[in-house]
């Protein structure tokens, strides 16, 4: 019997994909599989934030990852995540933000974390190529709000020791990790980081969420360092390899995957590869 973790990751990823429509209640309560009456409630409770505060935050920060990271018009951007107008996109974003669109976009470093700190980003020696993989199952633990190192959090330590007890560790399995949000733009509050094991058969567990990682094609980029600079290695590659070249991305989730032993390995020796799905 599935757990309201994974209907409600269902909920999100749906709203996720769909910000271009109107989202129905009536659909949404269907997906997690509850009464439109306790809906409300019940999605209150798991995001912490009433259902339609958190729909028009995710619709705002979508648009500032788009002007963030492609040549799109606002207007285009506007229509694109679910606005009647630009000027009602305008509007929201500014009141979010404190900044209009136009302003974000003319910062050379697109980011409200650079506009108040005014540091240099650093610029990194990545390895680049194509993918085409199979879907991936995953088990995943969920964390909300902003995790510095992913080794001491216990969003892995709680995965770990399950996955260590019930013996789902072998020399198979692999580390992922799925950002949903970007720390420059969303409040660290609220950012969305999956802890993810592969594993070969679906597991049951009140906790933990069995997760596919889509297959198809990936641009990967094979990053050598410490994981706190993974952001700006994020942004370098949408600057430098997805916008000049008008690569065109899947509607699928971005991730990592970690190649090293963060127990025996030297931070600036860990390896990283981040997939990005292109059409």
């Amino acid at each position: 019997m599935e757990t309201y973790y994974q209907r409600f990751n269902e909920v999100l990823k749906y709203i996720h994909f769909h910000l271009d429509e109107k989202l129905d209640l009536d659909k949404l309560a269907s997906i997690a599989l509850v009464s439109k009456h306790h809906f409300h409630r019940l999605i209150k409770a798991y995001l912490g934030e009433p259902l339609g505060v958190y729909i028009n935050r995710i619709k705002v920060e979508t648009g500032a990852k788009l002007l963030k990271y492609t040549d799109n018009s606002i207007a285009e951007i506007a229509y694109k995540i679910g606005y009647e107008t630009p000027t009602s996109f305008n509007k929201s974003f500014k009141k979010q933000f404190g900044v209009s669109p136009t302003q974000f976009r003319k910062n050379p470093n697109h980011s409200f974390e650079i506009i108040k700190n005014n540091t240099e980003k650093t610029t990194f020696d990545l390895m680049q190529e194509i993918k085409i993989i199979q879907p991936i199952l995953v088990l995943s633990n969920q964390s909300k709000g902003l995790i510095d190192l992913i080794d001491k959090t216990e969003v892995w330590e709680n995965l770990m020791k399950f996955a260590k007890q019930n013996h789902l560790l072998n020399p198979q399995s692999n580390l992922y990790g799925i950002t949903w949000d970007d720390p420059s733009i969303t409040s660290k509050q609220y950012i969305r980081y999956d802890a993810c094991i592969s594993v070969q058969k679906e597991i049951k567990h009140s906790r933990f969420v069995i997760k596919k990682i889509a297959g198809g094609k990936y641009m990967c980029f094979t990053y050598k360092g410490d994981y706190k600079y993974l952001g700006d290695v994020y942004d370098q590659i949408f600057r430098e390899y997805i916008i000049p070249k008008k690569i065109h991305l899947r509607e699928d989730v971005l991730f990592d995957q970690y190649l090293n032993d963060i127990n025996t390995t030297k931070s600036k020796e860990l390896l990283t590869v981040i997939y990005i799905p292109i059409q």
